[in-house]
């Protein structure tokens, strides 16, 4: 899965990831497929997405509420 190929790559640079994790919005909760820590800061969420995977517009929604931290 690209998800886990991502996130294996980014611990072997040193980068602290943590797969699925829940951040709640006020428009329903959302999963992150990977957050990204390094130095214990907290880098952001990544959306992993390949071949025709569609970024719906209540996910847009919802990363737009969690701020800039959200790397897409």
């Amino acid at each position: 899965m690209f998800r886990d190929e991502l996130a294996a790559a980014l611990r072997a640079e040193g980068r602290v990831v943590e797969t699925e994790v829940y951040k709640r919005t006020p428009f329903e909760s959302r999963y992150m497929d990977l957050d990204v820590w390094y130095n214990w800061a907290n880098l952001g969420g990544i959306e992993t997405k390949v071949g025709n995977s569609k970024y719906l517009p209540l996910q847009k929604l919802k990363d737009s509420w969690l701020g800039p931290k959200v790397i897409l």
